[in-house]
């Protein structure tokens, strides 16, 4: 459709030629564009997001025709979305570390030792029960994939700067390599690892193992005071 030519006054009281119309050609052009771009990045979101759905319902190894069954799109649209399944993975992986932000809550230092391990026990649980199933996954596709024994990385480093920052008080007054070891004991209690022992393996509930951890950090921190 044309565009209707518009005069403009330019002072002199005789109108000046039509200027010459925007070109309409390229928004037309790229509107289905940027609709198949859109698409596409629904379609990807759809297969991610069902991919964290069955790792959380306990399917750690989904398969392409699983996702694709969970996200309501074909076998050839996830390989088309993603080059692999480690690479699909990865991305779960991420997602889900974003998931757990909610989870962290501030924990005041100053507060004292026992409200403090009240405080950090009840949130640790509750973060290890939320990322065990990402985890458990992790355990089968890290070895393969460079980027998921990243995001594992990752996790453990919060974890472990969270214990040096809520029992810092206590840290504090040991020589660096003392403070150090304490913290590699912290560490170790508060792990994913012991954790998923305790309720796997041991059969313990989710209130057995958080008094089970809570009496590791008393014994640990009353050794090194």
């Amino acid at each position: 459709m044309a565009t209707p030519a518009t005069d403009i006054d330019t002072g002199g009281g005789a109108a000046s030629a039509p200027s010459a119309p925007p070109p309409t050609t390229a928004p037309v052009r790229s509107a289905p564009v940027d609709g198949r771009t859109a698409r596409a990045q629904r379609t990807r979101d759809a297969i991610v997001e069902a991919c964290v759905t069955l790792v959380n319902a306990g399917d750690i190894r989904p398969t392409a025709p699983r996702i694709a069954e969970e996200a309501g799109v074909s076998v050839r649209s996830v390989f088309q979305h993603f080059d692999d399944l480690e690479t699909l993975f990865a991305l779960v992986s991420e997602r889900a570390l974003d998931g757990l932000a909610g989870l962290v809550r501030p924990i005041d230092v100053e507060r004292p030792l026992a409200e403090r391990l009240d405080s950090f026990t009840e949130q640790r649980a509750e973060l290890l029960e939320a990322v065990t199933p990402m985890r458990r996954a992790a355990a089968v596709h890290a070895p393969f994939s460079p980027t998921i024994q990243q995001r594992v990385a990752a996790g453990h480093d919060f974890f472990r700067g969270q214990l040096a920052t809520v029992f810092a008080r206590e840290l504090e007054p040991l020589s660096a390599d003392r403070r150090e070891q304490v913290l590699d004991m912290l560490d170790v209690a508060a792990s994913w690892s012991a954790w998923e022992v305790l309720r796997t393996l041991d059969g313990r509930s989710v209130v057995e193992a958080r008094a089970v951890l809570t009496s590791l950090l008393v014994v640990i921190l009353g050794v090194a005071s």
